[in-house]
């Protein structure tokens, strides 16, 4: 067992859909978009969303610019990207676009992507989960690691979501690594 401990952020759940049943150990962790304003305040606006029947799914922690919440605990199964089981859903507060990378580049989305950076690496260092970018191919392979809805769709063909499109990944994967380093000194 990994001898750090899992991140702690305000819990405002419980989400209104999950499935019963133990959701470790984590393999994945897939990174999501909210399709909502990349702004603070947006995390507590998609926990509260996420208790809402409506909803229609949920995610086990959410980042804006300012802060992380948890909606559903790590150890129960999210609804986020099918096949759930063993992976964590990580939502960014962002409006994905298919094409428009350039969005990120801005103070609130360079705030929020550090964040959910920092929650990750914790992520993998608590679960041992390599910080390894997986592919659709590596996903098929059972490969662990990080990914995106997009890819678990197409691996598993259980969604049709593209979130979080055009994103900083390479930056990303940068950051997780230094603050994976940071995290064991």
């Amino acid at each position: 067992m990994s001898k750090h401990n899992p991140p702690s952020p305000n819990y405002l759940g419980p989400a209104a859909h999950t499935t019963p049943g133990d959701n470790k150990p984590i393999h994945r962790i897939v990174m999501h978009s909210t399709v909502s304003p990349c702004a603070p305040g947006e995390a507590k606006k998609t926990a509260a969303y996420f208790r809402s029947q409506a909803s229609g799914g949920s995610a086990h922690y959410v980042v804006d610019p300012d802060e992380v919440v948890q909606v559903v605990y790590d150890n129960v199964i999210a609804w986020h990207a099918p096949p759930n089981q063993n992976s964590l859903g990580v939502e960014m507060c962002d409006n994905p676009s298919p094409t428009d990378k350039a969005r990120w580049n801005d103070d609130n989305h360079q705030k929020m992507i550090k964040r959910a950076a920092r929650l990750v690496a914790r992520l993998c260092l608590t679960y041992d989960v390599p910080a390894v970018f997986l592919s659709v191919a590596d996903l098929k392979a059972g490969k662990h690691g990080i990914t995106t809805h997009h890819n678990v769709s197409q691996a598993f063909r259980q969604s049709t979501h593209w979130d979080p499109g055009a994103w900083p990944q390479k930056d990303f994967m940068s950051l997780v690594h230094h603050y994976i380093d940071k995290y064991k000194e």
